[in-house]
């Protein structure tokens, strides 16, 4: 028998960063109950233990409230970080001096880097970012490994903000030293989803998962496009990964700002062409990190990210360091149901390359074609979720309820667009839809007799890529 109740109001998934603002367990399920599909881990921040902790409660809160809640654990990756004097803020002018050095400088305002190796690439004339380009720095000398940089506005340094350097090419290594202590342990944090922060091509996706594989092969992989070399490898990247986010608060430094909307739409339309979830991210809300509403540009802004098709959007300092972590995901939430139902989802070219697609294409034309027979759900037995995230990136407006035994796969489609997912045993072989199964079906909050349910299945349920069969049930 299925207990739960379905549903189908939202079909964009939303991703909430955990912080100090929503750390506690009171705010995590208030997270949870007002619609934060996926929790995203910022591994640079806070300690090991931290995050395993936070974790084992977000799961234990999620099952209290019958919810379905994935986990991504975000490394830093060859990611650039500045460190100030004992973690202290200070103050820099316009036109002051700030010194990059591997020390810190007496009576000097200083900062070092992470990685190091980074100040020996720097030189005289390079323009440097903090903090997503809030702050804009150039260089106007180096002497004996110290570099001088001049401030072109007022600023308040942070410690372990982010630092780019726009038009440089820096030989990095993939992972920073944290990151290469958490992978070694991280089985125990028991998440769904690695995002990898400044992916260059399809090599470092390839490195990761080779390590994964030996530790915690059922991780699957978010590759964060925030510089031009992913751009220039966005297809090799997009077929080797397990899924995508446009971080856009760097690729913004990276490339020319004004690409930045073409880049979105044009990597949300290779992501679904290839059936892979994509994510889109920074500063969607940036200004309710301080206010309880948000501007019109950034209602906007996510209305625009759906309507590019995006299977989910996500926040960061909003839910993390802001005021109103809870009102920030009912904006959002509230946002996304009306654009969902009141605008056009940008189509893309979908052409079937295998059965599977083919046989999802026709169930596709099926739901949209059938006007004297309106259909009220797609039904989809799976067990990697292929088939739904196939199905999901035709982004039609009815809802798509995939059933598996596989719990991994319950976790992982929690990014992909409308898809609500549940976990059901079958018999392993000679799957029917029997009697019983439609019974089950009915119990459904938003399925009752007279609605035409597309369901979508293979005769062998415990075999992977055989899906092979459609059936249309009235019930």
């Amino acid at each position: 028998m299925l207990l739960f109740i379905l549903s189908m109001k939202r079909k964009t998934k939303i991703i909430s960063t955990i912080g100090p603002a929503s750390e506690s367990k009171e705010i995590l399920g208030q997270l949870i109950e007002n619609g934060v599909d996926l929790f995203r881990f910022n591994l640079k921040h806070n300690d090991f233990v931290w995050h395993k902790e936070k974790i084992r409660e977000v799961k234990e809160i999620a099952n209290k409230l019958n919810k379905k809640v994935g986990i991504m654990l975000d490394l830093q990756g060859p990611e650039i970080r500045i460190e100030t004097e004992n973690a202290n803020d200070f103050e820099l002018k316009a036109g002051e001096s700030v010194f990059i050095a591997n020390n810190f400088i007496k009576n000097k305002k200083t900062i070092k880097i992470n990685p190091s190796l980074v100040l020996k690439q720097i030189v005289k004339g390079d323009t440097i970012f903090i903090d997503d380009g809030d702050c804009e720095l150039k260089v106007v000398g180096k002497r004996f490994g110290v570099v001088e940089m001049k401030s072109e506005r007022d600023y308040l340094v942070k410690n372990r903000k982010s630092m780019n350097i726009p038009g440089k090419k820096l030989n990095i290594p993939l992972f920073a030293e944290r990151d290469k202590t958490i992978l070694k342990k991280i089985n125990e944090l028991e998440g769904d989803y690695v995002a990898l922060s400044f992916v260059r091509d399809k090599e470092d996706i390839k490195t990761l998962r080779k390590i994964l594989n030996k530790i915690s092969p059922k991780l699957k992989i978010i590759a964060k496009i925030e510089n031009a070399s992913a751009i220039k490898n966005i297809e090799e990247i997009i077929k080797e990964t397990d899924g995508i986010m446009v971080a856009r608060g760097d690729l913004g430094i990276e490339i020319p700002i004004e690409e930045l909307a073409y880049w979105q739409k044009k990597i949300i339309d290779l992501s679904r062409q290839s059936s892979k979830p994509v994510i889109v991210a920074t500063q969607m809300l940036k200004s309710m990190v301080n206010n309880y509403r948000p501007t019109r540009a950034e209602v906007t802004d996510i209305s625009n990210a759906i309507f590019d098709g995006t299977d989910a959007v996500m926040l960061s300092e909003e839910t993390a360091s802001g005021k109103y972590p809870i009102r920030a995901v009912k904006e959002m939430a509230d946002i996304a149901v009306f654009s969902e139902n009141h605008g056009n989802i940008r189509e893309v070219l979908i052409e079937p390359q295998n059965l599977v697609e083919v046989l999802v294409d026709a169930a596709v034309r099926i739901a949209t074609d059938s006007k004297k027979l309106p259909i009220k759900a797609v039904v989809i037995f799976t067990q990697s979720g292929r088939t739904a995230r196939i199905f999901s990136k035709y982004r039609l407006n009815i809802p798509i309820i995939a059933f598996t035994d596989n719990q991994e796969t319950v976790d992982c489609l929690s990014i992909s667009y409308g898809v609500n997912t549940y976990y059901k045993k079958f018999d392993k072989k000679n799957f029917t839809v029997s009697d019983n199964l439609i019974n089950e079906l009915e119990k459904l909050d938003n399925i009752k007799k007279g609605d035409n349910i597309i369901i979508i299945h293979g005769n062998n349920w415990m075999e992977l890529g055989a899906t092979s069969d459609i059936s249309l049930v009235t019930f």
